[in-house]
């Protein structure tokens, strides 16, 4: 049969490559479709964590990543003058900065290098359609072409629209009081490897990172409505930007000198993706799109790592695609809901204070954490964790 043993991937960020890599090395046909027209290089820091570190040790990813990585120091708090209150260097607990800290973007293309050779990769088209029977899934694409797979595994992120075609009523968007934005700005003198975080009056928080030689990266998350900010414009959500930053600080002024010159500015609400369900037929989600944590966690690139590995795994190992899919669901919802579980809209508003002594708790709360006192306490209880052999995730043996 024409389908057997092929396998459409919709979606070329992270999860996606990651999946097919371990597809073809079982030895499927893999078709990624990637509805963006051109690569996207750089893009906002992810973090690669716990289990998501083994996954890239067995994929053989580790140098490269280490090789592309933003090289961040840790974390430093500071207070609106831009004097640092506390400091939280890498390996730290509570620090902001993890083992690998690269921009999405760099390993997007560490994922794409390892995978193009042997993946079918079709930038520039998307699915408009899906039809399934018996033994197989037929996709209509949107450049024409009509194509019948074995499986289809939607990795499209958090605003899926091919998630939207086959499981929308198995699928709730969870709001979490806040909105979000990355974008770029150029690095300057000042800037020194650290990641740099202000809590701003009015329910403001503003993170700045390292991102290459030339820019830096930019968080900024505030408190709003839900409704408040649909539909709005570029422009529009730059106004939005610049209301958030004004009067947070020095550092929130750097940033809105540079917020006009900005072109690729990412807006858009603090939600998680809560499904019910994970797959459909011969369908499937994967990351960000079955079970997006918000990239405010730093999990979710984990996530997306080990979700990759265990579908893939599954699909190898099982019988038929319903015991795969089953077993793939069955193994990641206990590493996927702690995680997030952790963000609710109460823990959220107190990340963001609104009032001159929220903000000040907030920075007390800082320089306590950074103490000599909580953290030698808190390293104890981190190699306690490292010693338990359960770990931050078990993962299985495909091999």
């Amino acid at each position: 049969m024409e389908a057997e043993r092929k396998i459409l991937i919709c979606g070329g960020g992270i999860a996606g490559p990651a999946c097919a890599y371990w597809l073809q090395k079982y030895g499927y046909a893999v078709v990624i479709a990637e509805r963006a027209a051109t690569f996207r290089d750089g893009g906002q820091n992810v973090d690669i964590k716990g289990a998501g570190q083994q996954v890239i040790e067995r994929m053989g990813l580790v140098e490269q990543i280490e090789a592309k990585g933003t090289q961040e120091c840790g974390q430093k708090y500071l207070d609106a003058r831009g004097k640092v209150i506390a400091a939280l260097p890498k390996g730290a607990a509570g620090t902001l900065t993890s083992d690998f800290e690269i921009l999405r973007g760099d390993f997007a293309r560490i994922l794409f290098d390892a995978t193009r050779e042997r993946c079918d990769y079709r930038l520039g088209t998307c699915v408009t359609r899906l039809e399934e029977v018996e033994d197989s899934i037929t996709a209509f694409f949107d450049n024409g072409r009509i194509e019948t797979f074995e499986l289809v595994i939607c990795a499209e992120g958090f605003n899926s629209a091919t998630r939207t075609l086959m499981m929308a009523d198995k699928v709730r968007l969870r709001y979490l009081g806040a909105y979000m934005s990355f974008f770029k700005i150029p690095r300057s003198a000042q800037d020194d490897g650290w990641a740099w975080s202000v809590n701003g009056s009015g329910g403001t928080f503003l993170t700045l990172r390292p991102g290459n030689k030339e820019e830096t990266t930019v968080l900024l998350t505030f408190l709003c409505e839900e409704e408040a900010y649909q539909g709005s414009g570029t422009e529009a959500r730059k106004a939005l930007l610049h209301t958030a930053l004004e009067g947070r600080g020095t550092v929130a002024d750097r940033v809105r000198t540079e917020l006009d010159t900005v072109r690729d500015v990412y807006f858009g609400p603090m939600s998680q993706v809560r499904a019910s369900a994970w797959s459909r037929g011969r369908f499937v989600l994967l990351g960000d799109a079955a079970h997006c944590p918000t990239p405010f966690t730093g999990a979710g690139t984990a996530l997306a790592l080990v979700g990759a590995y265990v579908l893939a795994g599954e699909i190898k190992r099982c019988s038929d695609h319903a015991k795969a899919f089953e077993a793939y669901e069955r193994i990641m919802r206990p590493y996927v809901e702690p995680v997030q579980d952790q963000l609710t809209p109460r823990f959220i508003r107190l990340l963001h204070p609104s009032s001159r002594i929220g903000v000040f708790i907030a920075q007390l709360l800082a320089r306590t954490l950074a103490s000599k006192l909580v953290q030698t306490f808190a390293q104890r209880r981190i190699a306690k964790q490292q010693n338990d052999p359960v770990g931050d995730f078990t993962l299985p043996d495909y091999e």
